[in-house]
């Protein structure tokens, strides 16, 4: 892949889809030569955050999740239509929050009248 592909999808809000945008991660993280425990930590980082989503506001809507490769990674953008405010507030959360930070090398949230999460994973670092 280039050194900044990006591949895009919009799933709707509901369990039943999740496995789609996991599918799509673990194609691209293959593809930007991640090894398969990587591609496995990426799928489960991802796992947390839409569960986390969708048990806090399960909707008709739609969620877009862009994975940009780069030279030296994949980066996941997950843009959520509605504003979640208590989304990784309590104790619960925040454990789910510690497994995604294990097992990416960066993740930052941006609340404002939408969310914004950003994930990225560099290519050759161990967990």
């Amino acid at each position: 892949m280039k050194s900044t592909d990006t591949v895009s999808v919009s799933i709707p809000l509901k369990a039943e889809y999740v496995s789609i945008a996991r599918l799509t991660a673990s194609g691209i993280a293959n593809r930007a030569g991640f090894d398969i425990d990587t591609i496995e930590d990426i799928k489960v980082a991802l796992s947390e955050v839409l569960g986390k989503v969708i048990e806090k506001q399960p909707s008709s809507d739609k969620i877009n999740i862009d994975f940009v490769c780069q030279s030296d990674g994949v980066r996941i953008n997950m843009d959520i239509p509605d504003s979640i405010p208590d989304l990784f507030d309590n104790e619960d959360d925040k454990f789910a929050l510690a497994i995604i930070r294990s097992l990416m090398d960066d993740m930052e949230m941006i609340k404002q009248d939408h969310i914004i999460i950003t994930m990225f994973k560099k290519l050759g670092k161990a967990v």
